[in-house]
């Protein structure tokens, strides 16, 4: 049953991790990883938080939903890397 709920709201939790830590590289580079360093986090942020929310709800939830937890959990991992731990890299 779990790897069930997975197989459906796994592929959005990937996508929309990816894309906010793409998003954020592209917005405010100082700070970050990198690219990867960055889809990393969102990709992370995005599966903890698909991985909350699921747990917590009873039954399903759309599609929508999914994904914005998804971008939600995402931006809150990228944001507590560029808070609690800053890159060394040029303009951080």
């Amino acid at each position: 049953m779990i790897l069930e709920e997975f197989a459906r709201v796994g592929p959005l939790l990937i996508l929309a991790g990816l894309a906010v830590g793409w998003i954020a590289e592209a917005v405010s580079r100082a700070g970050g990883y990198g690219l990867i360093g960055d889809m990393g986090f969102g990709l992370a942020g995005s599966v903890i938080a698909g991985v909350l929310v699921s747990s917590l709800i009873a039954g399903t939830v759309g599609m929508a939903t999914v994904f914005l937890v998804g971008c939600a959990g995402a931006a809150v991992g990228i944001r507590a890397q560029r808070s609690f731990w800053r890159s060394v890299r040029l303009g951080a």
